[in-house]
């Protein structure tokens, strides 16, 4: 059973219609993915959806539901479960007006506590996707590290990406050994050094097909399997004028090569 998987919203300008969803999982598909994270849009009939991956021979790892929402649409969450034989809901990051103060976060951390224990009553794991905002410091702790201490980790899971580990100043591998207890899911995303900027001290980065930019993938690779990962969900978040498949395939074949499959 393979491991790799692609979060769409690398695919997001060719999915706008159904019909671009077909053709696009039928090249996805084509490249070798039989696993796929899909957040389904509410003008899409989830059953239709569900059509086009059986189609494909694609699985739908994780259905989506907005963090702020879980509760309003925990009935709806719970029959997507079903529709994609998933135990599985990934959730966005907390929001703004709560991320300016360690209080903030936990608060936000007790709202995710009685969430993620709501659907764990309903067999659903809560997966939590964050992004590099979540490593600003209050004092000497992290906003990341108040959610993870905050909340209790028989119940609320990690969707860890390692580029924005690595952008929030820490090391992915050390990061995911820290917290080998906490996800199951990654994304892997590479951290690419671009050109440099205007001034000297100008550094940017960009995101890049995974094994083309600057990650250790040896060293994240050697800890994820030490610890269990199941999905290694692949996203590139803007291919900068490259095409999207190109990109894809690229990071398709790379951890096919380095996982073995």
């Amino acid at each position: 059973m393979s491991k790799i998987s692609l979060q769409m919203y690398t695919m997001r300008n060719f999915t706008k219609s159904l019909p671009e969803l077909a053709d696009t999982v039928k090249k996805l598909s084509d490249i070798g993915f039989k696993n796929l994270q899909y957040s389904i849009p509410d003008a899409y009939d989830p059953l239709e959806v569900k059509k086009i991956f059986d189609a494909n021979g694609i699985k739908n790892d994780s259905v989506f539901c907005p963090a702020m929402a879980l509760e309003e649409k925990r009935d709806k969450v719970a029959k997507m479960c079903e529709i994609f034989d998933t135990k599985r809901v990934r959730i966005d990051s907390i929001p703004r007006s709560l991320s300016e103060t360690a209080s903030g976060y936990k608060m936000f951390a007790h709202y995710l506590n009685e969430m993620s224990e709501l659907y764990a009553s309903m067999g659903i794991k809560v997966l939590y996707h964050f992004h590099s905002f979540e490593f600003i410091k209050f004092g000497n702790t992290t906003g990341i590290e108040i959610l993870l201490n905050e909340t209790n980790p028989d119940f609320l899971l990690l969707n860890p990406d390692t580029h924005w580990i690595q952008s929030g100043g820490k090391n992915p591998a050390d990061f995911l050994e820290k917290y080998k207890d906490r996800y199951e899911y990654i994304h892997t995303k590479d951290y690419s050094i671009a050109k440099m900027g205007p001034t000297w001290e100008n550094t940017l980065s960009r995101f890049a097909p995974v094994g083309e930019g600057n990650l250790d993938w040896d060293g994240i690779i050697k800890v994820c399997e030490k610890n269990g990962v199941q999905i290694y969900a692949i996203e590139q978040d803007d291919c900068y004028g490259r095409d999207e498949f190109e990109c894809v395939a690229s990071s398709f074949n790379f951890l096919k090569n380095i996982l073995g499959e």
